[in-house]
């Protein structure tokens, strides 16, 4: 626009400078190019008025200048103005284009006001390679003192032909004391405060961590650097995070996953009745105080919202939600599982079946394959897939990080992957969309948008029916008594849930030897306050331990976990019997082919 309104205003003064250097008029040209003769009379002009038409001219264009200045300043203000105030809406850090600085950055604090992450003084070590007058003893010497530093590197950069180097970032102000005692004048310390996380990798993927520039790369940091507002500057963020349940949460999981020689495992603890989330853990981990970005791939992946897995019989909660709420069977209506069924080519069989017909309960608590599939056919294609959008198992989950994905959907959605994908095959999601989905079924039917940072109002929807989330705390806890999370009955907090067991799909196929456990639950079962998903990657078997299914490895680990976790949130032991242990499973009613 700018340079537009130039271009104009420079072609108008080009032409009246013409005029008054007497230059050639278009007009007076001959089409044959010879110039006109005309006299002063046909040109209208007398000679004694050529000053004042000058004049005429100068005080024009003087007038053109002064408008065209006031017209380019006038558009700068109205943009500077849009970029200062912006929308409507606070003013975040992304609008303005205003990083935080290490200062701004606000600390982070769990819900009980534990620190979590800080600023801290801090020093970076660099040399004069010019005044170094040993090598060997400079960098051997700081070896000793201090603890990680790369003595290998140092010696190189020491030996090239770089007139200053940086040696070491981050020192203590107790290392940098340490340092200021050689009196080594080639030794130049220059003070730059660092980013410092009190728990070291306890909550890292939570978290995320801040480069070398004090932008945040990952976790909280990261959404802190595009969202914070000016109000959250230079003070405290409390996050709903509670790191006493983070700390019994990982210790527990970690167990296991030694215990088990699993490859990886994670677990998320969420209040169901505002999407808090109050631990989220992911193995193997890292140190976000030690240059988290040279990890490695593995600790630096995030399970819990990264990752995305083929579930197994966890989706048979939702295949039975589906059709209850959508009143497609009934809790009497029970479903034949006596033999196999075919599906094009495509053949479904139940591992240890019951062999007979199973009410919509027993298919989840013995968790049949055939009587899942059946439920999930007995609805029109689009109920399916628009329940599963409903539960958010569709579409990319919302959480204050950037470590999210989405899920792995079937190309078709023809009978064989929707018969599949009701006891979780041929469809991948993460272990934290199907902890958001699961706690939906049990708080009495509304779904809430996860969070780590707690505004004032929870966003909620309803899902299921008061009624439709009674039926699956039933049916869930009855899993625990009757079915296949039976080592969980041993709780004293009423633990409700719903196991899975799935093949590790890889090059050749589905690999009957490498698994993933998961145990998606809640607790406790008359009045849920906190739902979980637990998971293990690739568990093996051992001694002393019958199988190596979800029953065997992931159930315990989870009752562990609730053990540790219910007395720190305030839930009570629950006297044994009672809600849904012994009145659930309901036999046979009539029949459905």
């Amino acid at each position: 626009m700018i340079k537009k309104i130039g271009k104009m205003v420079g072609r108008c003064l080009v032409k009246e400078e013409g005029l008054m250097r007497g230059e050639v008029m278009p007009s007076l040209m001959r089409p044959g190019g010879d110039l006109v003769e005309a006299t002063n009379a046909q040109l209208g002009i007398r000679l004694g008025d050529l000053e004042g038409h000058a004049v005429d001219i100068t005080r024009r264009r003087i007038w053109l200048a002064i408008w065209a200045f006031a017209l380019i300043f006038t558009l700068l203000g109205a943009r500077l103005a849009n970029l200062t105030v912006g929308g409507d809406g606070p003013i975040t850090a992304k609008r303005s284009g205003l990083p935080l600085t290490a200062q701004e950055r606000p600390f982070i604090v769990d819900r009980n006001g534990v620190l979590l992450a800080t600023q801290i003084s801090a020093y970076n070590l660099g040399a004069d390679v010019r005044k170094i007058s040993n090598v060997d003893e400079t960098v051997a010497v700081l070896s000793e003192m201090l603890p990680g530093f790369d003595h290998k590197k140092a010696t190189r950069f020491l030996n090239s032909n770089r007139n200053y180097i940086e040696l070491m970032k981050g020192l203590t102000p107790q290392q940098y004391k340490t340092v200021l005692t050689l009196g080594d004048p080639a030794l130049k310390m220059q003070k730059a405060d660092r980013r410092f996380y009190p728990h070291g990798p306890l909550a890292s993927h939570m978290l995320g961590f801040v480069g070398s520039d004090m932008q945040g790369l990952a976790g909280l940091e990261f959404f802190l650097d595009h969202n914070v507002e000016p109000s959250m500057r230079d003070g405290s963020l409390p996050v709903t995070l509670d790191i006493r349940v983070q700390h019994s949460v990982r210790a527990e999981l970690a167990k296991s996953i030694e215990k088990f020689s699993a490859t990886g495992g994670s677990a998320i603890v969420m209040d169901v009745k505002n999407g808090n989330i109050l631990s989220m853990v992911s193995l193997p981990d890292f140190n976000p105080n030690l240059t988290p970005w040279n990890a490695g791939h593995q600790r630096l992946f995030n399970m819990a919202t990264l990752g995305t897995y083929e579930l197994g019989s966890v989706f048979k909660v939702f295949t039975a939600s589906m059709v209850l709420e959508t009143g497609a069977a009934s809790p009497e209506d029970t479903f034949q599982t006596s033999l196999p069924i075919s599906i094009g080519k495509h053949e479904i069989t139940d591992p240890h079946g019951e062999k007979r017909p199973l009410t919509v309960g027993e298919i989840v608590v013995h968790s049949s394959n055939i009587g899942s599939a059946q439920l999930a056919l007995s609805v029109a294609p689009e109920v399916h897939w628009g329940f599963l959008e409903r539960l958010g198992l569709i579409d990319k989950p919302e959480l204050e990080i950037p470590e999210l994905t989405k899920p792995q959907l079937p190309y078709q959605w023809g009978e064989v992957e929707r018969a599949t994908s009701s006891y979780g095959y041929g469809i991948s999601i993460s272990p934290l969309q199907a902890l958001v989905a699961g706690a939906a079924m049990v708080n009495g039917g509304v779904m809430y948008r996860p969070r780590l940072i707690n505004d004032d109002l929870p966003l909620g929807v309803r899902v299921i029916s008061q009624e439709t989330s009674n039926h699956m705390r039933r049916i869930m806890r009855a899993v625990v008594t009757h079915g296949t999370a039976k080592n969980a009955k041993k709780s004293k907090f009423m633990i409700l849930g719903k196991t899975g067991t799935a093949r590790i799909a890889g090059p050749g196929g589905y690999d009957s030897n490498r698994l993933m456990t998961s145990f998606l639950g809640a607790f406790p079962a008359h009045a849920p306050r906190y739902a979980f998903i637990v998971i293990l990657q690739e568990p093996q078997r051992i001694d002393g331990v019958y199988g190596t299914g979800a029953g065997w490895n992931v159930v315990p680990l989870s009752t562990d976990i609730v053990e540790r976790i219910a007395p720190l949130l305030g839930v009570m032991p629950q006297p044994a019997g009672g809600f849904g242990d012994e009145d659930f499973i309901v036999h046979k009613a009539k029949e459905v082919l």
